[in-house]
């Protein structure tokens, strides 16, 4: 199982920019095999990445997540394209649907049939980094849009072979994922439920006729070091907290449901209905000590490789860790630790 590091959304400062790169050149010393670069509605992924494989050499440069609807899928593959002319084969893209509430409201990108559209833009992104001319005819992508026009290709000289990743936590996108991506991002796992869930894109991966070989499944969490294991619950508290309780609505949360499939559903309704009224305090203090362990990577260092095992032995191929610190240099601890722990 290889290691990674996912990075925070940079804030646009020089002092986190900094932290950011120091990080990446100590995970990248360390033996991490990639760094992650998140996307909401702040810094754009592409630019981070280029600037980080700019200053790295070795390590890889993914995007989790590149949001499918901030981008017309021809230029997410130019983007790509260009990374990859740039820094070789280092660059991992990492993709999403997002939730209605980014795509409408921050992108102005109709919500209606995600898994249709994720469909059609993987294979339109695939289709313009083969060089092809592109000549797509689906129900939500028409390439050309007019049939008096010609198709266009990519110009870039270079082949372009750039793994792609679906962030993907419904049941129809985890197929997806099986069925033609190079590999899956799943939300939050919790390795010792998390059978069932993978059992779904096993199964659509045999279904087309694929291996498992053939795909790589990279999970992350929070990494949180302390001797004390109550300490280290309770800084990733807020964490699960407001994936639980804050992103969504009180109809539609992916997070929570995943967290219902795991056996928490009536406690994650609880938190939700707390966090929507802004009773957030009260929200965190029902959040169950046993979730904050299964899915986060807390404690000290040895309980931090019974878990690094447990997510090895859930047939995770990559994980990767948000490091905790209140400064950077607690964050190079933590990246550290999970390495020694690991047996980098």
């Amino acid at each position: 199982m290889d290691l990674g590091v996912i990075l925070g959304t940079w804030n646009g400062s020089r002092k986190d920019a900094d932290e950011i790169l120091a990080t990446v050149r100590e995970a990248e010393r360390l033996g991490y095999s990639i760094a992650w670069v998140p996307e909401l509605y702040g810094a754009d992924a592409p630019t981070v990445m280029s600037w980080l494989a700019a200053n790295t050499s070795t390590i890889r440069i993914g995007s989790a997540v590149m949001q499918i609807p901030a981008r017309s899928a021809t230029t997410t593959a130019m983007t790509a394209a260009t990374l990859v002319a740039l820094y070789g084969d280092r660059i991992v893209l990492g993709l999403g649907v997002s939730g209605p509430q980014v795509s409408e409201g921050w992108y102005g990108t109709p919500w209606q049939d995600p898994h249709g559209r994720t469909r059609e833009y993987i294979e339109v992104v695939r289709l313009a980094m083969s060089r092809e001319r592109v000549r797509y005819d689906g129900k939500h992508l028409k390439l050309p849009g007019r049939q008096d026009y010609r198709p266009i290709k990519l110009v870039l000289r270079n082949e372009v072979h750039v793994p792609i990743l679906l962030a993907a936590i419904g049941p129809r996108n985890i197929r997806l994922a099986a069925q033609i991506c190079d590999g899956w991002l799943p939300a939050i796992v919790l390795p010792e439920r998390f059978g069932p869930i993978r059992e779904r894109f096993t199964s659509a991966l045999e279904a087309a006729g694929r291996k498992r070989d053939d795909v790589v499944i990279a999970a992350s969490t929070g990494a949180v070091i302390n001797d004390d294991l109550e300490t280290a619950r309770n800084v990733y508290r807020p964490y699960i907290t407001l994936l639980i309780g804050g992103m969504g609505t009180r109809e539609q949360n992916f997070y929570r449901d995943l967290v219902t499939e795991y056996g928490y559903g009536e406690i994650a309704r609880e938190i939700t209905e707390l966090y929507l009224a802004g009773r957030v305090k009260e929200a965190g203090a029902l959040t169950p000590a046993e979730l904050i362990d299964g899915i986060g990577l807390v404690g000290d260092e040895a309980r931090v490789a019974q878990r690094l095992a447990a997510y090895r032995a859930a047939g995770i191929d990559i994980f990767s860790i948000a490091p905790s610190g209140r400064t950077v240099e607690e964050k190079l601890g933590t990246l550290r630790a999970v390495a020694s722990a690991a047996g980098l």
